[in-house]
């Protein structure tokens, strides 16, 4: 995790001005670390062992703050609207004890979008309200409930409702996902240049290296 460290006080002094995406929102800044014991009362309330990575990270170099996008969120936070708020306030984080569903990109079948209404032909706003109303019913039963993402957590909001992803739970525990829902995209395993699955380090230290060398070709 030092290497991590180095590099973000590099990216810091580079980009004084915090001119790389979503930098003005954290200024490089990272929150105080958890101790060992906080973070294991908090895998005893999930019923998890989170990633090696990721735990290093947590207690070591800082619970959340400077990170790709807008920020690594702390542990147990999550997006909510322009504001944050817990795991257990908010409707995202499902059973972390329940292994993770997914190997492969995933997204709900082509014959569940046909659902979606077109109301070209609809004789009433009463008529076109009651088929939008069932269609978001229907998202957010199969689409947007929690158990669509068991046994991961959110780490990272990226703005217009998408969101990274980190799995804790199963065969695929501490890959990276890029959750596309927003764009009814489904969810997608992010890997590096070489197509190996990224890591939480790994995900963290692209992200330091591609602002790094964005900030310093533009000063040249």
């Amino acid at each position: 995790m030092e290497e991590l460290k180095l590099k973000l006080d590099e990216l810091k002094k580079e980009d004084e001005r915090c001119n790389a995406f979503g930098a003005s929102s954290h200024g490089y800044e990272l929150n105080i670390p958890l101790s060992e014991t906080e973070f294991k009362a908090i895998e005893a309330k999930y019923g998890c062992i989170f990633p090696d990575e990721y735990r290093e990270f947590i207690t070591t170099v800082g619970n959340g703050g400077a990170g790709p996008f807008y920020g690594v969120f702390p542990i147990e936070m999550e997006d909510d609207n322009h504001d944050m708020c817990s795991w257990t306030d908010g409707t995202l984080v499902g059973n972390l004890s329940k292994p993770f569903p997914y190997s492969s990109n995933w997204n709900l079948p082509d014959s569940f979008w046909e659902n979606e209404p077109d109301c070209d032909n609809c004789e009433s706003d009463e008529e076109e309200d009651a088929l939008w109303e069932t269609w978001e019913e229907q998202l957010n039963e199969k689409y947007w409930a929690e158990n669509v993402m068991s046994g991961a957590i959110p780490i990272c909001h990226a703005g217009c409702a998408r969101r990274i992803w980190m799995v804790v739970s199963g065969p695929m525990k501490g890959t990276i996902w890029s959750d596309l829902r927003a764009d009814y995209a489904g969810i997608e395993l992010l890997k590096d240049d070489d197509g190996r699955n990224l890591s939480f380090k790994g995900w963290y230290l692209s992200w330091l290296n591609k602002s790094l060398k964005e900030i310093r070709e533009s000063k040249n």
